[in-house]
């Protein structure tokens, strides 16, 4: 898209990359109405305006869509590395107030927020930089058991 480059990430022996799982479990008419509304957005920021923060729910290191000021049940986990570079991960659809308490969604955001973390520290190293809306550098990632 002309204002974001998204990037997905591909978990070792999975078929798809995260974003494809999330697009094959919520595009469904069961979830029809969150899933264009987080598509919408995602979509929109990558056409018109970029990765504007207030687009973006806060979610410890990690964001997630959609944006706080619509409604829906079904999140999709992302990282926003900068106003043009954006990592899609999965989602989920959170049943409860707070995410601990949904066990669907806790894996995926615990995963997207160890993901940014260490993002963001391969970018203070420098071992990762952003030029000309991609990322370049070391993008093979070891996410562990713990996320802490």
């Amino acid at each position: 898209m002309n204002k974001i480059t998204y990037y997905s990430f591909h978990i070792e022996g999975d078929d798809l990359c995260e974003v494809e799982k999330f697009v094959t479990r919520f595009n469904i008419p069961a979830y029809k109405d969150d899933y264009e509304n987080i598509m919408s957005v995602v979509r929109y920021m990558g056409t018109c305006t970029g990765a504007e923060e207030h687009y973006f729910r806060h979610e410890r290191a990690a964001e997630a869509l959609p944006p706080p000021y619509r409604s829906g049940n079904v999140r999709l986990y992302c990282s926003r590395v900068s106003p043009d570079i954006v990592i899609l991960g999965n989602g989920c659809v959170k049943t409860a107030q707070k995410v601990q308490q949904s066990e669907d969604c806790l894996f995926h955001f615990e995963f997207m927020n160890a993901l940014s973390r260490q993002i963001t520290e391969r970018i203070v190293e420098g071992d990762l930089r952003m030029f000309n809306r991609q990322l370049e550098g070391n993008l093979h990632f070891k996410i562990g058991d713990c996320y802490e």
